[in-house]
């Protein structure tokens, strides 16, 4: 088949607060996302929703990574106090087992579900991908496509990309192509490489969109600016496959 599978399939749970203390997991894709982008993508709109909370949040886990429980005891107070950074920030603690804390998925998703049900963005995210992978949580493709759509509703742009494969394959939602593509578009339109490539090989296939190899170009040289490596070999293809046929 042409151009492949799709490509940043729901990686596993990287924890949004702090890029340092991600926790990735491989997913069940042949190419997982890479942890980097996702979680600086992460980090972005927690700083944009609480700026001050989030650099404080981050210091934190910086120093519970090292060892000083002294940042978990804090963390613990902000998170019981109601904080949703620090809630997600704690869910961090107990998924990677750091400062002096004993590795718990279970604890970390329930304190990543009380900062997803206060209404907090990244945290919604997290517990879309804690579904996905089954990480403290039963694995459900349909609360993990719930959560996914309250996340990319309330803008987090991987949420968009992860819901639109979900509707490409039709786990956990009814298989819609038509859907794929608008939520490809609306990440894709912000810069997020995978899901320029994932909307180029719509274009390329004529899933969801009036097939056009000239959209489909456009889309994979957008991603393999970024040094997407998908992109970069669904560009070959194309070339290879406009090429004229050798006469006999």
């Amino acid at each position: 088949m042409l151009y492949g599978l799709f490509r940043g399939l729901l990686p596993a749970a990287a924890i949004v607060v702090v890029t340092a203390v991600a926790c990735a997991a491989p997913s069940d894709t042949q190419t997982a996302t890479p942890a980097t982008q996702t979680a600086q993508a992460d980090t972005q709109t927690a700083q944009a929703a609480t700026p001050a909370d989030s650099r404080e949040v981050v210091s934190l886990l910086e120093r519970a990574k090292g060892g000083d429980t002294t940042a978990v005891d804090t963390l613990r107070q902000k998170a019981n106090a109601g904080d949703p950074v620090a809630q997600t920030g704690l869910a961090t603690v107990y998924l990677a087992g750091i400062g002096g804390v004993t590795r718990d998925d279970a604890q970390a998703a329930e304190w990543t579900r009380k900062a997803a049900d206060g209404g907090f963005p990244p945290a919604q995210y997290d517990l879309a991908l804690l579904y996905f992978t089954g990480r403290g949580v039963p694995q459900n493709d349909t609360e993990s496509a719930r959560w996914l759509q309250k996340a990319a509703d309330n803008g987090v742009v991987p949420a968009q990309n992860n819901l639109a494969l979900l509707y490409a394959m039709g786990r956990g939602v009814p298989q819609d192509f038509t859907k794929a593509a608008s939520l490809f578009r609306k990440a894709a339109d912000q810069g997020f490489a995978e899901s320029q490539n994932n909307l180029g090989v719509l274009y390329a296939k004529g899933e969801g969109v009036k097939k056009s190899i000239t959209e489909a170009k456009k889309w994979f040289e957008k991603a393999a600016a970024q040094g997407y490596p998908s992109a970069q070999r669904n560009l070959e293809r194309l070339q290879q496959e406009q090429q004229p046929a050798p006469k006999k």
